[in-house]
């Protein structure tokens, strides 16, 4: 008979199985018993074992079948699922733990980006730049100082950039490029029509990029003139009117 809460049910043929299995089993023990005799040292020391657990453990197929009687019911005493839940959730504590130090580093670089977006939106502020204020700023920059070394460049974008935000002139790129003051253009360039078809050179571009990102060797020019292509009229007033600063390549730069 089995036992109640046994995992294992045999029906049918596979009664007989088990009957017969039972039936060899028991044929071998008694054959092993004639062999060796009730009295024999070996079935002596057997017996005098008999409160050993691993001398009574069956072998053979009356393992098999002391094996199928004596199991217990599974839902009693496994609990393997929950030996697993428990590993799972100390890992889970683990990563919450392992995100919140992530987390921890994460606000002190969005600290540190946000001071940095503070400055870039102040430099903003201070410079509008569209798109159209960029190549208009290219433009002039090749037209004027194309000749010049990439230093030079980046003086006369200083140039622009210092007049859009002094008070004394237009508070954009564009507009500042194209100013008339009495009548007359501030850049020959718009006025002639090279602004127009100048070729931008990778020189020039670095030169803008520099200057917009904030490198600044003007000393605060507002002004520059090539007093080699200028007439004697415009150098006099540059001379008379303004404080000379200093000359980078064909260029003299005042305020």
């Amino acid at each position: 008979m089995v036992a109640a809460g046994t995992a294992v049910v045999f029906a049918g043929a596979g009664t007989a199985i088990v009957s017969n299995m039972k039936e060899n089993t028991q044929e071998t023990m008694a054959f092993t018993k004639e062999e060796q005799g009730e009295g024999s040292p070996q079935n002596q020391e057997i017996s005098q074992d008999d409160d050993d657990p691993a001398r009574q453990i069956p072998c053979g197929y009356a393992g098999v079948i002391e094996g199928v009687l004596s199991t217990k019911g599974l839902t009693k005493s496994y609990r393997a699922i929950g030996t697993s839940c428990e590993i799972v959730l100390v890992g889970q504590r683990m990563i919450a733990t392992e995100v919140v130090s992530r987390l921890d580093m994460g606000s002190r670089l969005l600290q540190n980006f946000s001071e940095l977006d503070n400055q870039s939106w102040e430099m903003a502020v201070n410079t509008p730049m569209s798109d159209r204020d960029y190549e208009n700023l290219l433009a002039i920059v090749e037209a004027e100082a194309g000749g010049e070394d990439v230093e030079g460049r980046i003086m006369v974008a200083n140039v622009i950039l210092n007049r859009v935000v002094s008070e004394d002139f237009p508070n954009d790129v564009t507009s500042v490029i194209w100013e008339r003051a009495g009548g007359s253009t501030q850049f020959s360039p718009t006025a002639d029509g090279r602004i127009h078809t100048v070729k931008i050179s990778d020189t020039t571009r670095e030169a803008v990029n520099r200057a917009v990102d904030g490198e600044d060797m003007s000393q605060g020019a507002l002004y520059f003139i090539a007093k080699d292509q200028a007439d004697k009229d415009n150098i006099a007033w540059f001379d008379n009117k303004l404080k000379f600063l200093f000359q980078h390549g064909k260029h003299s730069f005042y305020e």
